[in-house]
């Protein structure tokens, strides 16, 4: 992972509320909302990530089974951005 003093700002945290809002476009029945959720981390695993190997495992994580309530989703996403900043 990256140098553990780059933090997320507010406007990470926003760019991932605005591409939160396209989290049911990939819905398929396998993983449900996985493809919605690793678009909206993309941004963040570009921050914390340095080299293309790091962030491709880093997306691979996040395209596992992930199925919730759409209007939940944004919380669940700024937990997984805790999860991220802080291992």
């Amino acid at each position: 992972m990256a140098d553990s003093k780059i933090k997320l700002t507010k406007a990470d945290r926003f760019k991932a509320f605005l591409r939160s809002y396209f989290l049911l476009a990939s819905f398929n029945y396998e993983r449900m909302q996985n493809g919605g959720v690793a678009y909206t981390l993309i941004p963040a695993i570009k921050k914390l990530y340095q080299t293309k190997e790091e962030r491709a495992a880093a997306l691979k994580r996040h395209l596992e089974f992930f199925n919730t309530q759409p209007f939940m989703a944004n919380r669940l996403i700024q937990g997984e951005f805790s999860s991220l900043m802080f291992g």
